[in-house]
């Protein structure tokens, strides 16, 4: 039996998630008469406190369907300069839509307002590109899933909303950052202009997302997934399940945080010189540079005794806790890890 940390995109859906495939009404979405779909994309809205939604196939094509519905060719785009949409979407933001991105070095992807402020409020010159729309990503991946706080996205969008600037949450993880922070996910994004969310991972859908917005944002950001083919027919297989989930995933979520958090104490007791980022959700990323071994020693070692794990460089592990990793597997991964280490 392989354990397979890689990412919490690897979820499997329940057998409830499939009984409601199974039992989903359906109809043509394109023509909006999938009675499914448009349940759970009134629910995802009510979730996040916003007017409307749109289901989309995944988190990279809610991105980049929002960028499309802000932004004119030629337009600033500021993103914190490892964040996802800049890093591991193809970098369809450039080639799809033209937009120019501005980045600013975040501290574990938080964003420091004076850095956007610096961006935000240059004097208009017709020889620069001009910023129109700030993206946050929340939690942040690279930063080891850390969960930006609500006063900073806060300040951060009304910075953007003086300077005619719009906000838009990459909120692939938001119901994550909202267990962890105890803050709900509406209040979280509640000064955003748009968000997207994913259903596929931890909340443990097999395929989508759904963006949200005002009614007049999703009525324009439904043809531009339309220019990108994501127009579906009976999509309300993939609906169901993203319902099911929106009413019962979400405060589980706590259980896959804890499970970080005991892998993370036994590396830290166990392997000296390890640094690990903070760990707030359910991502644990591990620096192994300051001991004797490279991610990939260690990836291999762990890969022998049945543990996935995912590298992101020389000295840089990733694992991802989530529905479908019991405690009896993070009870494994605990005890192996005293021999990996030697």
């Amino acid at each position: 039996m392989v354990i397979d940390l890689r990412s919490d995109t690897f979820t499997l859906p329940s057998p409830e998630m499939l009984e409601v495939i199974l039992t989903a009404k359906l109809g043509d979405d394109v023509w909006r008469e999938d009675p499914t779909v448009i349940e759970l994309e009134a629910l995802a809205a009510k979730k996040l406190g916003k007017e409307a939604g749109l289901l989309v196939t995944s988190g990279t094509q809610g991105n980049l369907v929002s960028i499309m519905t802000h932004l004119n060719r030629g337009d600033g785009i500021v993103l914190e300069a490892e964040c996802h949409t800049y890093l591991f979407e193809a970098g369809g933001f450039t080639s799809v839509v033209g937009a120019y991105p501005f980045l600013v070095k975040g501290n574990n992807g938080v964003m420091d307002p004076k850095d956007v402020e610096e961006i935000l409020t240059r004097p208009y010159n017709e020889h620069c590109v001009q910023p129109k729309l700030l993206c946050i990503e929340n939690t942040h991946n690279t930063g080891g899933g850390a969960v930006i706080p609500k006063e900073n996205i806060d300040t951060l969008a009304k910075i953007a909303h003086e300077n005619n600037v719009a906000v838009h949450i990459d909120g692939a993880r938001i119901f994550n950052a909202a267990i962890a922070s105890g803050t709900p996910a509406s209040s979280l994004v509640e000064n955003a202009d748009s968000v997207q969310m994913c259903l596929s991972k931890g909340l443990g859908c097999p395929v989508g997302s759904v963006i949200v917005g005002t009614e007049e944002f999703i009525h324009r950001a439904r043809k531009n997934r339309k220019i990108v083919g994501g127009s579906m027919r009976q999509a309300g297989i993939i609906a169901a399940p993203g319902i099911y989930a929106l009413n019962n995933m979400i405060d589980r979520l706590a259980e896959d945080h804890l499970h970080a958090k005991l892998i993370t104490d036994e590396l830290k007791a166990k392997v000296p010189n390890i640094k690990i980022k903070p760990v707030e959700t359910n991502l644990i990323v591990i620096d192994l540079s300051e001991t004797p071994w490279t991610a990939q020693e260690i990836q291999d070692r762990f890969e022998d005794k049945g543990i996935k794990m995912a590298s992101m460089g020389k000295y840089l592990l990733r694992m991802v806790t989530y529905f479908g990793i019991s405690k009896e597997d993070i009870d494994t991964i605990v005890a192996t890890i005293p021999e990996i280490f030697q």
